[in-house]
């Protein structure tokens, strides 16, 4: 059973008696229960293990809570001050002298305290911890899942234990975060990272991929079934609310994105929506145009494709930029000062395109979508020319004439194995110039 309400009486009148109460009660969700009774000591548990106790009534808030290493606890100074509250100043353990706000002092004005601790183990609704400086006894007002967003700009959290263990369990956890608030700015610099460069194409392919995940975020709260196949929205009926979750990629292919084109759109959609050739989520269709579809495993998916008025659009907008990319990328004069300047326009331009009129730029539809299997997990065999591992799917017999797929992982004294390229057999190349056949051996 809980306890009473404990009223939280702030230290001095309030400003605006209208507005607020003298006076705020909250129930406890559990208490802290350790071997420490003196508050003096409450510093030294936090080297100590510390259990905190869940009441039964909240025990559906700690669903999941198994998968964050460190909770903030926010919990109430239950004891009666050993001193008068004087001024709001107290000395740290350092000896510096500095105001509550500024310090973890135990004394505040409403008698608040925030611990961030690890979480060692969990025991039903015992949570067993480390780094709570609270005494035996003390009311646990609240539990949360740390917040340290203020850190997401430091490389992967590198300087900072606790948002690096947030990464750890999800290392999207920026880029989710930047989806959400539309910053397509922060986006498109992690993008530019993979990329190597800022241009025009990589901030396309950031918005177009920005909008499919907010779109099917969008649907998943509505479950609105609005597709044709492969046409435009022909709007309409919503179904029971069976919908998965916002789409956050975990690269175990429930989320596929479909890119047209293998230039620059490609790597701005592969950062955002994180499907990639490597987890098996992107998926190529050499068509050459500036387009991508989004789309889960249910078929319902959103297109985003490139108006043809778009290119123009921009250039009105940022003209200095192709007079560099002619000098640089087609006529290849690459000096040092062409090279700086275009670099320095495509950042310019970059930039800038993230804030042109999204409707002027693309078409979005809704689509259904032909979605493929899981990928299959293969054996690996060796050569025997080359002594290299080769996926079994991507070997021939040693006589046979025809364009492999068809071997076995294994290479036996009768039937030798060879890759595609020591057999001399065409397999496919992705380059700039798009899919091709190639290989007529060495």
């Amino acid at each position: 059973m809980l306890p009473a309400q404990i009223p939280l009486k702030p230290c001095h009148p309030p400003h605006n008696p209208k507005t607020m109460s003298d006076e705020i009660s909250m129930k406890p969700v559990g208490f802290v229960r350790n071997d420490c009774t003196d508050p003096e000591s409450a510093a030294r548990m936090q080297d100590a293990k510390s259990i905190i106790e869940v009441d039964e009534a909240f025990a559906g808030a700690l669903f999941m809570i198994d998968s964050c290493e460190y909770l903030d606890v926010v919990f109430h100074f239950h004891l009666p001050e050993r001193e008068s509250p004087g001024s709001w100043k107290r000395a740290t353990k350092s000896g510096e002298v500095r105001g509550v706000f500024a310090s973890r002092a135990p004394y505040r004005p409403n008698r608040i305290g925030i611990t961030t601790v690890r979480l060692v183990s969990r025991d039903g609704n015992r949570l067993h911890v480390t780094g709570l400086d609270a005494v035996n006894g003390t009311p646990v007002l609240d539990i949360k899942s740390c917040n340290t967003s203020h850190l997401d700009d430091a490389p992967c959290g590198a300087t900072n234990t606790i948002h690096t263990s947030l990464l750890k369990s999800n290392p999207r956890l920026a880029i989710q975060k930047h989806i959400m608030a539309s910053d397509t700015e922060k986006l498109l610099m992690l993008a530019a990272q993979f990329h190597g460069h800022y241009c025009p194409g990589l901030a396309m392919g950031v918005m177009a991929a920005v909008h499919a995940m907010q779109q099917l975020d969008s649907d998943a709260s509505t479950d609105g079934d609005k597709t044709t196949d492969g046409g435009k929205s022909t709007g309409g009926d919503k179904s029971t609310g069976s919908e998965q979750p916002a789409p956050a990629s975990d690269g175990l292919e429930d989320l596929l994105a479909i890119v047209e084109t293998n230039n620059c759109f490609a790597d701005g959609v592969q950062l955002v929506t994180g499907c990639s050739f490597g987890n098996n989520s992107l998926i190529f269709h050499d068509l050459g145009k500036t387009a991508f579809t989004l789309t889960r495993r249910n078929g319902r998916g959103v297109r985003v494709i490139s108006r043809h008025e778009s290119p123009a659009y921009v250039r009105e907008a940022f003209p200095e930029f192709d007079r560099h990319y002619q000098r640089v990328v087609k006529e290849q004069k690459r000096d040092n000062a062409a090279v700086a300047a275009f670099r320095k326009s495509g950042v310019e331009r970059s930039f800038g395109t993230l804030g042109l009129d999204f409707d002027r730029m693309f078409d979005v539809q809704r689509v259904r979508v032909d979605v493929p299997g899981y990928a299959p997990s293969h054996e690996s065999g060796v050569c025997a020319r080359c002594g290299e591992s080769v996926m079994a799917t991507r070997m021939v017999d040693g006589g046979d004439t025809s364009t492999g797929n068809t071997g076995t992982a294994a290479t036996t004294a009768d039937t030798p194995k060879y890759c595609l390229k020591c057999a001399g057999k065409p397999y496919s190349v992705l380059d700039g110039h798009g899919i091709q056949a190639a290989g007529d051996g060495e």
